[in-house]
């Protein structure tokens, strides 16, 4: 069973290729390749003729012609506008997968990119020509070969004669498929080529090292400072607290003193914290701005590009500081999926503050229930920012509506 499944599967893998869409997307990349040559092939065609007044129009099919050219090219690829294009190309048509070089204006990167530009005329310029050749050449051998089979034609009008026409029932679906198999061939091996002379080169692999060992250097003495910077301030903090315990009723001005202390030491660390933390995180904004919380859900409302209904009932300064970010960015979060989402960028968004829990209600018009992108993280954050407050957060989908509700008890204004 093993052996006929073995024999079963290489032949399959070997005519793979003809029903592979990537082997029709690198055609296509083939083709482009074949039109970029033609300019250059039409000037050498002229040179051609001024030689040689009597070749008329073969200049352009000539392969001295094709020969002669490619210097040109070659000269006008280091001068490409736009050398994201073809890097575009390779990665759409060919599948190929690299990173951008760094300086694309570097000469490591324009030599390269430009060898690839000479190598893709070239080779579309050939497997294109080809191309043209073959494919209105496969339906005459078939046509020829069915009449050498059917009837008793002796031969066939023009240069082509022999076996090849007579078993053209045979031949024409085999010269498809090599073509076919010369277009695979081309473009996986391009393709393997693509990441070496579009992609990142050993100076900007080398660069990028010494940048991430320069970040990751920094990161650390970032990190060591913090240690010692918070670990003096709460030993500063444990020491006053605990003269201030002991002293608080024979000597009250100075246990009042130290506590001042301690109030200090401690909001100087926790700003010093906040600042460093900050600049540590991946994901930081580039602005230090306070950070919104409730009071600026109005301005959230005018400036997230959704018409919004905004309703805020009870007293949102009961909330904490903490509590009142969160519930903003769930807020914000929930606009940004109704204007990715929704059927119109519309929306009603209910806070209602309670002596006990807050309760944020978003509703958008959806007549489809919203598919969840790829990679897409929405949802998950605002569950968890919800978490952090002791709530839960959850999405409802109704036929015209979508819906995002989030309950959080009510935490004090002291809470961080």
């Amino acid at each position: 069973m093993n052996t006929v499944r073995r024999w079963h599967n290489g032949p399959m893998r070997l005519l793979a290729p003809l029903w592979s869409r990537a082997t029709y997307r690198g055609w296509v990349w083939i083709i482009l390749g074949g039109a970029l040559m033609m300019p250059f092939m039409m000037v050498g065609a002229i040179g051609h003729n001024f030689l040689n007044p009597d070749s008329g129009f073969d200049g352009i099919i000539e392969p001295s012609v094709f020969a002669a050219v490619l210097p040109l090219v070659a000269a006008a690829s280091l001068l490409l506008p736009d050398r994201e294009v073809e890097r575009t190309a390779a990665r759409r048509l060919l599948g190929a997968e690299f990173d951008s070089p760094a300086d694309d204006s570097s000469w490591n990167s324009r030599w390269r990119t430009g060898l690839w530009f000479t190598l893709h005329a070239a080779v579309g310029g050939v497997v294109s020509g080809v191309t043209l050749a073959v494919v209105p050449f496969i339906p005459y051998v078939a046509y020829y070969g069915s009449r050498f089979a059917f009837t008793d034609i002796a031969t066939a009008p023009g240069a082509f004669t022999g076996w090849f026409l007579e078993w053209g029932l045979l031949t024409a679906p085999l010269l498809l498929v090599a073509l076919i198999a010369l277009v695979a061939a081309t473009s996986a091996g391009m393709k393997v080529l693509a990441p070496k002379l579009l992609g990142q080169g050993a100076s900007d692999r080398l660069a990028a090292s010494r940048a991430e060992a320069a970040r990751l250097a920094a990161r650390n003495r970032i990190a060591r400072e913090l240690h010692d910077s918070v670990g003096h301030a709460l030993s500063v903090v444990v020491v006053q607290s605990e003269a201030a315990s002991r002293l608080i009723n024979a000597d009250p001005a100075f246990a009042a003193q130290a506590m001042t202390a301690v109030g200090d030491t401690a909001r100087g660390a926790l700003a010093e914290l906040d600042a460093v933390i900050g600049a540590l995180r991946e994901d930081r904004d580039d602005s230090r701005a306070p950070q919104r919380d409730l009071a600026d859900l109005a301005s959230l409302a005018a400036e997230s590009g959704v018409a919004v209904d905004l309703q805020v009932t009870g007293d949102p300064e009961t909330l904490g500081r903490l509590a009142s970010r969160e519930i903003y960015r769930i807020v914000q979060e929930a606009l940004t999926n109704v204007l990715r989402h929704a059927d119109e960028p519309r929306a009603t968004v209910e806070v209602d503050v309670g002596e006990e829990a807050v309760a944020v209600n978003v509703t958008s018009p959806a007549t489809r229930r919203p598919r969840p992108r790829p990679g897409g993280r929405g949802l998950i954050g605002m569950a968890e920012r919800a978490a952090v407050l002791g709530g839960t957060a959850e999405t409802d989908w109704t036929p015209g509506e979508w819906s995002v509700r989030a309950t959080m008890p009510i935490e004090t204004k002291g809470r961080e």
